[in-house]
């Protein structure tokens, strides 16, 4: 059984990629879905490594309610780095709330380990950068 390493909250579109006209583009219509499925590797590969990985869907269209979600489970938890997905913070229009939840998960928690991955399929790949040595140790 791997050592408890603490908890990743990863923001992405989740679900709501299915509205995003970017997200479409790349996952096709069935983005949503195709976000979840990748999403659900990474998170596995994280638990294998001794990471809990919680996730938090950004509705861009209701930027102050995915905030309040956002720092609330920041809040509730022992989290040891936030990753923040390329759908949030890949596009022009979402860099305001972007620039707020990296704001907001600094000063809720100062030091914290900030992430971005390239998809939700990337999402392994962000942690491994930030904590290596977890997965020196698998080897």
């Amino acid at each position: 059984m791997p050592t408890h390493r603490g908890s990743i909250l990863t923001a992405g579109l989740g679900r709501f990629a299915a509205t995003d006209a970017n997200a479409q583009a790349h996952f096709g219509p069935g983005a949503g879905e195709r976000a979840r499925e990748l999403l659900a590797t990474s998170v596995e590969k994280a638990k294998n490594a001794g990471f809990d990985v919680v996730t938090i869907d950004i509705n861009p269209n209701e930027p102050g309610e995915s905030l309040d979600r956002f720092l609330s489970t920041l809040r509730s938890g022992d989290f040891v780095g936030v990753n923040i997905g390329y759908g949030v913070r890949g596009h022009k229009e979402h860099t305001e709330l972007f620039e707020k939840l990296l704001n907001h998960a600094w000063a809720c928690k100062p030091g914290i380990k900030i992430m971005f991955s390239n998809g939700p399929d990337e999402v392994i790949t962000a942690i491994k950068r930030s904590f290596p040595e977890a997965f020196a140790e698998s080897n």
